[in-house]
């Protein structure tokens, strides 16, 4: 993950896509430009683009729709 703006405290949430899935980091702060790397494990992905998305990848400057 490469931050475009400041992302405040992203989190990779992989249990919803496997319940037995884990990650090794929670909570990060990017600001523009920086990056970080999760891993995950325990995990079996039938769509390889979902970890990217809602609700998997949320952070708390996240745009709320409605």
């Amino acid at each position: 993950m490469t931050a475009l703006t400041l992302l405040r405290d992203l989190a990779l949430f992989p249990d919803r896509l496997d319940p037995g899935a884990e990650v090794d980091d929670m909570l990060v702060t990017l600001l523009p430009g920086e990056s970080a790397v999760y891993h995950v494990t325990g995990a079996v992905l039938k769509d390889p683009e979902a970890p990217g998305s809602r609700p998997v990848l949320r952070c708390v400057n996240d745009l709320v729709d409605g």
